[in-house]
Parts: C-alpha cells; structure tokens; sequence
C-alpha cells in the first residue's frame, strides 16, 4: 500500500496530509455520486439518494477537520538532521518515536522526537511559544487518568539537552517494562 507510515515514525506529519487529502476527496466523491444518481433517476433532488448523500457528508466533514489539522502540523516534523542523529539509537534500550503532535483545549505540543527507557519517557518540544511544563503537566494527567504509574516525564526545549539525554537513556541494558511500552503506546494514542 501507499500509505505505510503509522504514527510515531519518521516522516510521519509529512506523509498524513497527503494520505488525509486523497481519503477526503475519495469520500467526498461518494455522498456526490449518490446524489447525481438519484438526481437523474428520478428528476429532481427529492428522493431518498439525497437524503443518503446529505448524511453521507458527515464522514467527509469530520476527514476536513483532520486534513486541516495535518496540514497546521506538517511544519513540526521531525527535521532530517535530528532525525539522523536520533536514528542510529534506535532499538538500544529505549522506544524512540518520530512526528507526535499533542492538542489539548489551550496549547498544541508539537513532539519531533520523543522516547521512553529506564521509567522515564522524554520528548522534544520545538514550538517557541509552548512551554515545556505545560507538556510534562499534560502527558503527566494523561497518564495517571490511564493507570500508567512510575513513569517520569522530561520534556526539553533545547535540542542539545534533548540528544544527550537520550544518549544515556539508549545505554541502557534494562528491559522495558509494560508499564513503559503502555506509556510509549499511550503517547502514540494522544498524538494526532
């Protein structure tokens, strides 16, 4: 298939608004067959196939939404220089991911790079007016209303800090825990 980019993988805010556009033309073209169709069948817009085509846009409305919000992200992606720099730590310790994107009523957190290992799940804020605090505070109500208990949450603004930290997070020898892998699955869930 096409599409083979889930979330948490790099290039993952690239890729969905394309998936997203072509889904929301494919569904629009439905309700809009079923409508011509019953308009030449029958004469004129009042028969049963536009009733079916009005509540056949709400699918459609609801696949603009997510395109509008995949085209406001695509521009938090993960950069290919971080990208090749977090890339060789992959598999060594801790669950690395690509391309969150976190909403909440008063903030986005766009995550480029995020990573959990050792009871501690770190991220890459690099949205200049989101304050990381408000993102660990955000992830941290997450994941006590989801039983996830004894993860420690760090979120940086700075990329070196970020990079470092993940550095000795990947030295690590220690197997993940399920508490970790519900956590990074958690992460994945909460992003767009």
């Amino acid at each position: 298939m096409f599409w083979s980019k889930k979330k948490g993988t790099f290039p993952y805010l690239k890729k969905a608004p394309v998936y997203q556009g072509l889904m929301t033309l494919i569904l629009m073209l439905l309700p809009a067959g079923l409508f011509l169709i019953g308009y030449f069948r029958f004469g004129g817009p009042k028969n049963l196939f536009t009733v079916v085509a009005v509540v056949g846009m709400l699918p459609v409305a609801k696949s603009i939404v997510s395109f509008i919000m995949f085209m406001r992200a695509e521009k938090y992606s993960c950069p290919e220089k971080l990208h090749h720099e977090v890339a060789p730590l992959e598999g060594k310790g801790a669950l690395i991911g690509y391309d969150y994107f976190l909403t909440s009523y008063s903030e986005n957190y766009p995550l480029p790079v995020a990573a959990v290992g050792k009871g501690v799940l770190i991220a890459y804020l690099n949205h200049p007016k989101s304050k990381p605090g408000d993102c660990e505070t955000h992830l941290k109500e997450y994941f006590k209303k989801n039983d996830i208990k004894d993860i420690t949450v760090k979120v940086f603004d700075q990329e070196a800090k970020f990079t470092e930290r993940l550095k000795t997070l990947s030295e690590s020898e220690e197997d993940l825990t399920t508490n970790e892998a519900n956590a990074f699955a958690l992460l994945s869930s909460l992003s767009l």
